[in-house]
């Protein structure tokens, strides 16, 4: 019976103890190819010495499976699903414990990531792979483009119809560009929004985002067409001399250049 009670304490003593304070997933930067910038903040408390001397020991990791495996929190991973992104430029900067309470033995960490969330290439060319992404963009008229939310690039709890399930210590928040116009969002981030409507910030929390859905257009600026305009020749003629006929194609073109200006030339002369 003691043997059993020493090792209850030992195994108290040793268990990392850690619960979820807060989590904030926030997308923002949303770029025309669908893809943004993601910014996540874990905060969690820890119980006793063992949960804290672990904290320190991975506070200059940068590895997500280190803290993932030994905090053992659901919440501490990506909120967007691998399967349907492109991470990019991750960074993992865990912060120094804070809040430490030494008679209650309690202290407060925070983990902090940072990345870019691209949609899927197919063969390494400019088609995007359907379905990839966090949010589909089509180019609904000229210089409007409409996006369109993709929820199952998105990793929180869900139910077992695939609606997102945020409780009161998850928020996500999604900043639009510039000058978005708002078309849809359900559930509706807060009480009497009228749509269509120019928001800058969407948030949820608490809640079961059932159906999720946001659609919102952003209307392009003339000068951005005019650039596409040329970007677009510039890269046609740079695809016509990269291919096995660009040199034969460029003779063709300064002969008929030639053959113009010859033609110009002798009606001139005749004309005098």
């Amino acid at each position: 019976m003691r043997k059993a009670l020493i090792l209850l304490l030992v195994f108290t003593l040793l268990h990392a103890d850690f619960l979820i304070e807060r989590v904030d997933v926030t997308i923002s930067d949303i770029k025309d190819d669908g893809s943004a910038k993601v910014h996540e903040s874990i905060k969690f408390i820890m119980y006793g010495d063992y949960s804290a001397s672990l904290y320190d020991s991975g506070i200059s990791s940068n590895e997500l499976v280190f803290w993932s495996t030994n905090i053992g929190l659901k919440d501490v991973k990506f909120h967007v699903n691998p399967a349907k992104v492109d991470i990019r430029d991750f960074r993992l900067r865990p912060q120094p414990r804070t809040k430490c309470n030494p008679i209650q033995g309690v202290c407060h960490g925070e983990l902090i990531l940072d990345y870019m969330a691209y949609p899927s290439y197919i063969n390494a060319t400019d088609a995007i792979e359907p379905d990839t992404g966090l949010f589909t963009v089509e180019k609904y008229k000229p210089r409007t483009l409409r996006y369109t939310v993709n929820p199952a690039s998105l990793s929180f709890t869900t139910t077992p119809e695939g609606n997102i399930i945020l409780d009161d210590v998850v928020y996500l928040t999604i900043k639009l560009p510039a000058d978005s116009v708002l078309l849809d969002a359900n559930p509706q981030p807060s009480e009497g929004l009228t749509l269509p409507a120019h928001v800058d910030t969407l948030s949820w929390s608490d809640s079961v985002l059932v159906k999720f859905s946001l659609i919102f257009d952003v209307e392009e600026g003339i000068d951005k067409e005019v650039s596409d305009f040329f970007g677009s020749i510039i890269r046609t003629v740079n695809d016509t001399l990269s291919s096995p006929h660009g040199i034969a194609v460029v003779a063709l073109i300064i002969i008929l250049i030639g053959s113009y200006a010859y033609i110009l030339m002798s009606r001139r002369r005749g004309e005098d």
